[in-house]
């Protein structure tokens, strides 16, 4: 039994997927399901249900997953420490963006992060605040700057801000004058949204449902400034955090009612091991949002 099977088994239990396994590890499909079926001839058992493109565990292989997986991850945790301790001078971090929250946060943060550890990559993962907390999850990324606000159990995090998702609309547009704009007004007005993975598409479509209507959707679209462009073409209406800076007056932001809040934050996996430049990054994101003056 190798280290390499095991790894395998767990990322194919977790995504139920072996083809997203392979992908996640770099190698071939074939490549998985020949290790598998290597140990579930060792193991004497079969560890999954196949059917179609989608694998389920066995009730042996459920045992066998939740006996082995904490095992594995303080075996991680171990060798990450080790390796933290004698190189502090370079490493790679991977941190979690949405696109949106990227905007205003990204700029300060890549300065800091050159000018303190010039030898650490810093490896940005763009996906939607849904998206990058399941990453937290399967513990494929050590960072995250998400909305954590209704946050899983197995996430850790610290409050950095609040925010408010706010509707933006062209300055000529008849809703551009109230200032507060409730969701019924949206019935008959194309939307520009957030691709399926963003919280606040979510959250949302759930205002509008307890508003008694569908969306229309005309656009779903992660690029920020071609949403902004859009909304400012006439193609419909956006949602954007009021920390967004819009650089133009063709366009406003308007808060809805009621009101879309949320807290934004540092989150990262619970119990996995954080690295001297991840916690170095934490520590400066505390004391820049909450304090206003990051520590040198």
């Amino acid at each position: 039994m190798e280290l390499r099977q095991l790894e395998y088994f767990i990322t194919a239990a977790r995504l139920g997927n072996l083809t997203k396994a392979a992908e996640l590890h770099y190698v071939s499909q074939p490549n998985i399901t020949v290790s598998i079926k290597k140990l579930e001839e060792e193991l004497g058992t079969k560890l999954f249900t196949r059917e179609y493109k989608k694998v389920t565990l066995t009730p042996k292989g459920k045992r066998f997953y939740e006996a082995i997986l904490p095992l594995l991850s303080n075996l991680q945790n171990i060798v990450d420490e080790i390796k933290d301790t004698r190189d502090k001078e370079s490493g790679t971090i991977t941190l979690g963006i949405p696109p949106m929250i990227g905007t205003f946060t990204f700029a300060p943060l890549i300065t800091y992060f050159r000018d303190t550890h010039p030898h650490w990559e810093l490896m940005v993962v763009e996906d939607g605040s849904i998206g990058l907390r399941q990453r937290l999850l399967h513990k494929e990324l050590d960072l995250a700057l998400v909305i954590i606000d209704k946050l899983d159990d197995t996430i850790d995090a610290l409050p950095l801000f609040t925010a408010e998702h706010k509707l933006c609309v062209p300055r000529n547009h008849p809703l551009a004058a109230k200032e507060e704009i409730p969701f019924s007004d949206l019935r008959n007005e194309p939307l520009i949204m957030m691709r399926l993975d963003s919280f606040h598409r979510q959250r949302i479509f759930d205002e509008c449902a307890k508003a008694g209507f569908a969306p229309q959707i005309a656009l779903s679209s992660n690029h920020i400034q071609s949403n902004i462009d859009s909304v400012a073409s006439g193609i419909g209406l956006s949602f954007l955090l009021d920390k967004v800076t819009l650089h133009r007056d063709d366009v406003v932001l308007r808060s809805t009612s009621p009101r879309m809040k949320v807290t934004v934050g540092i989150a990262w996996p619970r119990n996995k091991y954080l690295s001297y430049a991840s916690r170095d990054i934490i520590s400066y994101l505390t004391d820049l949002y909450q304090t206003g003056e990051p520590q040198e």
